[in-house]
């Protein structure tokens, strides 16, 4: 009977039995690296869901990887293993999703998505409804679930629950002008960890189609830069260092993200196979 109420205690006390094992169960390495205030190199992919894209992303030193929903349509079961294989590497894999739709979200996060980027974001009632779905209670409404997203482990729902709170990220893409006049309150919600842009739709919602670097888009993202650094908000520069000069700059700034966020791996792949051929032209 001494035993048992001790276990009780403890139990009590813990979360968890005094027998389960104590060690993390989700962890997310690329908000680890936004909270020790360093750089985190993103990954942008639309289409191929392969494994060679994980393994060549995560070889080459990126650390999160943002994959498209807005514009592409995926297989479902594609996805669930391409997401399982980008943690399975070392890497956090993000989705960027067109709405907040409860069970979008939540079916994201379950096949073991560790965060959310939401396009679009424009007012605070978006994000009020991205924490309620993305976070368990007491902070957010999300639904249990232990699949994917805890490896498929036996694992202590109390830890579970507590750890993806602090693991899942979610990302604001600011890309409208009432994005921008809005960028204050978006960012005031203590569960955003970071904001990137989408320059084009920006341009276009401005009056300047296809003018990404006009002066005005790019004050206009400088203008939500430096509110998220006030706060302390990882973010995205307005123009991505082209030498290791400005890189360095940038990062002294405070600036966090960093890759080819704004491109799809079809461009890379033709960048990379026009430069193959400069020696033929």
């Amino acid at each position: 009977m001494v035993y048992a109420d001790a276990e009780t205690r403890l139990r009590n006390q813990n979360g968890r039995h005094p027998m389960s094992n104590p060690s993390t169960i989700i962890t997310n390495t690329a908000k680890t690296l936004l909270k020790s205030k360093k750089p985190v190199l993103v990954f942008n992919v639309f289409e191929t869901l392969r494994p060679s894209v994980i393994k060549i992303v995560k070889q080459t030193g990126y650390d999160m990887l943002m994959i498209e929903t807005e514009h592409v349509l995926h297989d479902e079961y594609t996805l669930t293993n391409f997401i399982i294989s980008a943690r399975d590497n070392g890497l956090s894999p993000i989705i960027t999703v067109p709405t907040t739709d409860r069970m979008l979200v939540s079916r994201l996060l379950d096949a073991g998505a560790l965060g959310i980027n939401l396009c679009h974001a424009e007012t605070p009632e978006q994000v009020d409804d991205m924490v309620r779905w993305m976070k368990y209670p007491p902070i957010g409404e999300r639904a249990l679930f232990m699949g994917a997203n805890v490896d498929y482990q036996n694992a202590d729902a109390e830890q579970y629950c507590r750890e993806a709170n602090q693991a899942t990220m979610l990302v604001l893409k600011i890309e409208s002008r009432k994005g921008v006049e809005n960028a204050e309150q978006l960012i005031a919600n203590e569960h955003v960890d970071g904001v990137i842009f989408g320059p084009g739709d920006l341009a276009a919602s401005m009056g300047f189609h296809g003018g990404w670097q006009h002066p005005e888009v790019l004050s206009a993202m400088e203008s939500v830069i430096e509110i998220a650094l006030a706060k302390g908000i990882a973010v995205e520069p307005a123009e991505f260092p082209s030498n290791k000069t400005e890189y360095a700059q940038q990062k002294e700034r405070g600036i966090q993200l960093f890759g080819p966020t704004r491109e799809t791996e079809y461009q890379l792949l033709r960048s990379a196979a026009e430069r193959a051929l400069d020696a033929y032209r």
